[in-house]
């Protein structure tokens, strides 16, 4: 709790260190703050972010689609559902229970990694 409260105070010291300086502590003429501000309000920077915003809005669009894509619901369960009781119960002895079948899957990974 004492240590918490230790890092937390010298972290505030240290970023109301780093806002001073930022704010009132001049470089030349002006304070970094203002240099950055006059750097901002040129033709190019202003380009630059026009540009980033537009590569920004087509990854999210591209982001967005792919997501939506993967949260939706099969279209088609390749008829598994549609399969009879009867059907399946006669690949049972061919496919086996997967339980027992992922128990001699484990062992035998295990038995590799020696």
């Amino acid at each position: 709790m004492i240590r918490r409260t230790i890092r937390l105070l010298w972290r505030g010291a240290v970023i109301g260190f780093l806002t001073y300086a930022f704010f009132f502590t001049r470089l030349g003429d002006r304070t970094p703050f203002q240099h950055m501000m006059r750097v901002i309000s040129t033709q190019e920077a202003q380009e630059l972010g026009y540009e980033v915003g537009v590569a920004t809005k087509k990854i999210t669009k591209r982001v967005g689609a792919q997501v939506y894509d993967a949260t939706q619901p099969p279209e088609v369960d390749a008829g598994a559902s549609q399969v009879p009781e009867k059907v399946a119960d006669q690949f049972q002895g061919v496919t086996g229970h997967a339980y027992r079948r992922e128990q001699h899957i484990e062992a035998a990974r295990a038995e590799q990694a020696r």
